[in-house]
């Protein structure tokens, strides 16, 4: 009974991830149009095409870490999740790295295709190999998920070198992407796959206790 319980959570797991991933495809244009295949009814503006650099600047001040500042870096983070493994303010070192706020967005530009990203709901310090994004005229949200796309994960694994290779800042930052040109349809992107991320990993962490009690 229990194992039946695990594999129903597990095949839930798979098919709100094969939701997510078919709507990120299906919610953002495809090349040779500037409307989604899927959007809420009550948009029907067409899309603009802009730079990156104009939608999210990247912050480089840099600062150290301490009791209230906590640091981050690769191996806090759950790939592709978007989730922390640990509790940050329990690490001692005091280590040095980019600033982020609120709101920012972390993405690892060491080896993208391990999808390490991070929507900030604290101010902390990104250690290592890391982007601190923060939109500009956009839905910090929508930011957030338009990184998790295909299309930008294209462009982001367009990288320098073999063995540590990274994401190329001058590509990325030129590339053109679409947003909605109303911000309320940002934002209802951007909550709609927050919430199912939120029901992914409410099942994620039901499956780990049911394998844990087995």
């Amino acid at each position: 009974n229990l194992d039946h319980i695990i594999t129903l959570h597990q095949r839930k797991c798979e098919v709100l991830k094969k939701l997510k991933k078919g709507l990120l495809q299906k919610m953002f244009p495809k090349d040779g149009t500037n409307i989604p295949e899927i959007r809420f009814p009550e948009f029907t503006d067409a899309w603009e095409q802009r730079e990156f650099s104009s939608i999210a600047e990247r912050i480089s001040k840099t600062s150290q870490s301490s009791a209230s500042l906590p640091s981050i870096e690769f191996e806090d983070i759950i790939s592709e999740q978007g989730l922390l493994n640990k509790d940050l303010y329990s690490k001692k070192n005091v280590k040095s790295g980019i600033k982020f706020e609120c709101n920012d967005i972390l993405f690892g530009k060491l080896r993208p295709y391990l999808k390490n990203w991070l929507f900030a709901n604290f101010t902390g310090v990104a250690v290592g190999d890391f982007w601190v994004l923060r939109g500009e005229n956009i839905s910090p949200l929508y930011l957030y998920y338009l990184i998790q796309t295909d299309s930008f994960m294209a462009v982001a694994n367009t990288s320098t070198g073999t063995k540590m290779p990274r994401s190329d800042w001058k590509l990325v930052s030129s590339s053109i992407f679409f947003k909605p040109t109303c911000k309320d349809e940002q934002s209802k992107i951007g909550n709609l796959f927050r919430e199912l991320d939120s029901i992914i990993t409410l099942h994620q962490r039901k499956l780990e206790v049911l394998k844990k009690l087995k």
